[in-house]
């Protein structure tokens, strides 16, 4: 039952990446795996790929969940975010996709995995009391920086780990959120 909840959209949230095309067949796998709402939130890994002429920091991305219902799913039921504390992978634990690319591990803070922990369970009293709706579990960037001259695109990758033990697997493969929201990464990203 809880598989069928989410949409799972790991990604640049704000920036659009659910190209379905950019997805890797092993992300689509590992994304079939994760049960949103009965996987532990410190065991959901996540990881992104920005040019490393992009700086991100710790709370420049959040972890959103939320269950939607009523007409059109329009009613908020329950909805968490909680901010990402971000690494960069400078041992290359995660092979980038491309050489100019800097790739971020993503980890919460033990009281925001509590928060996160909190709303998947009032999600699963809604479910178990037959509440209908639409579920999401999303990633998204919402700051950041950039050095020299304003890019001109913004190629991005995400990788997923539904095992603690396991690797993470590619899940988009250098998608430009520039083309994918028009630009709209500028309202994002500033000079460093």
């Amino acid at each position: 039952m809880s598989r069928t909840f989410a949409r799972l959209t790991i990604g640049f949230g704000l920036l659009a990446l659910s190209a379905c095309a950019s997805i890797s067949p092993a992300g689509l796998i590992a994304a079939s795996r994760l049960d949103p709402l009965g996987t532990p939130p410190d065991e959901i890994g996540v990881a992104v790929g920005v040019p490393d002429t992009v700086r991100l920091s710790s709370g420049d991305a959040v972890m959103r969940i939320s269950l939607r219902g009523g007409s059109s799913a329009s009613t908020v039921l329950v909805s968490e975010e909680v901010p990402l504390q971000l690494v960069r992978d400078e041992g290359g634990t995660i092979p980038a996709n491309a050489p100019d690319e800097a790739v971020y591990v993503a980890s919460l803070l033990p009281e925001d995995a509590a928060r996160f922990a909190a709303a998947q369970a009032e999600i699963r009293r809604a479910r178990e009391s037959g509440v209908e709706g639409i579920g999401t579990l999303n990633v998204e960037v919402v700051g950041g920086c950039f050095v020299g001259p304003v890019p001109e695109g913004l190629p991005a990758s995400t990788w997923l780990r539904t095992d603690p033990a396991g690797p993470f697997v590619p899940l988009t493969r250098r998608v430009d959120a520039f083309q994918a929201t028009g630009g709209a990464v500028l309202d994002i990203l500033s000079p460093c």
